[in-house]
């Protein structure tokens, strides 16, 4: 099976007095299907790892492949292409169209990758075309009623579970996600967790996420420790109990079910980070 992402060797070093080389000889395959957690005390890459392995930022030594394309042979419009089918981000610090409401950051999301991922998608992320499906969306992270609010007027968690839902709904080959579940509380940590289960249970997509909490990198399929420019993989867990796609979730029965418990009790306390 080919990987979705592949790393050999790869080496990134910043020239500063002295040297710094957050990733040394780092070697990673990201199988599709897969829930990878990569964790570690702060200031010892991580975040350059996601950046190498998403082509924001190139290696100096070693390669990088997408579906067995080496990405230091891409030109940048071929980069361009790959961010919008292929790669999504969610980056530590939200970043959301100021002048779109909730719900229109989410349609867009939606309309661009219909139309980067072509019909047969379309067809498959069957929620892009029904009618509740982005309140739907809205609903499953508790923002049902703030669908019209501009982001300004949100708060830090509620930007963040807006950018989450976001990346989900831009249907891209591999997510990498970036402390994910910071300004979240334990209950929307959980629920963040188990759209990204969700997300990967076609076994055609992954998700590669940074946290620092051990009880979510734990239930990872793979879990990996990155430490003075060395990755190293510990023991991993295994999901508790089967999972619906995300489609699923976000379509049909799931939709009505996530609108209808948005309005009741269902959803996890509103304590996020203001």
């Amino acid at each position: 099976m080919t990987a979705l992402i592949e790393l050999r060797d790869v080496v990134k070093e910043f020239r500063s007095d002295p040297p710094v080389r957050p990733l040394d000889g780092v070697s990673l395959a990201v199988q599709p299907g897969q829930l990878v957690a990569v964790t570690g005390v702060s200031g010892k890459g991580k975040s350059t790892l996601l950046n190498v392995m998403g082509g924001l930022l190139r290696c100096d030594q070693g390669t990088v492949r997408f579906k067995g394309r080496d990405m230091g042979e891409l030109r940048v419009e071929e980069l361009d292409a790959l961010h919008r089918r292929g790669i999504g981000f969610v980056f530590q610090t939200p970043s959301l169209f100021q002048a779109l409401t909730a719900r229109e950051n989410l349609v867009l999301a939606a309309r661009m990758a219909g139309k980067a991922k072509g019909q047969g998608a379309q067809q498959t992320m069957r929620f892009f075309h029904e009618e509740n499906a982005v309140d739907a969306a809205l609903a499953l992270l508790g923002l049902a009623d703030r669908a019209d609010h501009l982001p300004a007027e949100l708060s830090v968690g509620q930007r963040r579970r807006l950018v989450l839902v976001r990346a989900l709904l831009a249907n891209h080959d591999v997510l990498l996600a970036d402390e994910p579940t910071n300004d979240l509380d334990d209950a929307w940590s959980e629920a963040v967790f188990d759209l990204f289960r969700s997300f990967v249970s076609s076994g055609e997509r992954a998700v590669v996420m940074v946290t620092h909490d051990l009880s979510y990198a734990r239930k990872a399929d793979r879990v990996y420790v990155l430490d003075d420019g060395v990755l190293w993989e510990e023991a991993a867990g295994v999901a508790a109990e089967p999972v619906r796609p995300v489609e699923s979730v976000l379509s049909g029965e799931g939709a009505a079910a996530a609108v209808a418990a948005s309005k009741g009790d269902a959803t996890p306390g509103e304590t996020d980070a203001e």
